[in-house]
């Protein structure tokens, strides 16, 4: 009888021992799922400020665009303006 008292005190501190590893594991597992999570919500962070500043950025070239194409308007303008000028004149 004490054999087999003494082979299942060994076999509880082996599943002892066993669990503390799988307890280990489980801690790990947890600490990289967290630090998954945190890395994910900084990656989000980062993805909504980029679009934002991809807006701004998109308004921004649209106002040089319309600016561009209202310098360009005025330049034709002055200039069919002069060739009038000079018909006119009989040129």
């Amino acid at each position: 009888m004490e054999i087999v008292a003494g082979t299942d005190d060994k076999r509880e501190q082996q599943f002892d021992q066993i669990d503390g590893r799988f307890r280990r594991v489980d801690e790990r597992f947890d600490e990289v799922n967290r630090r998954i999570t945190e890395g994910r919500e900084e990656t989000n962070r980062r993805f909504d400020d980029l679009a934002t500043e991809t807006r701004a950025a998109r308004q921004e070239m649209a106002s040089l665009h319309a600016t561009v194409q209202r310098g360009n308007y005025t330049l034709l303008a002055a200039m069919l303006g002069l060739i009038a000028t000079i018909l006119a004149k009989g040129g």
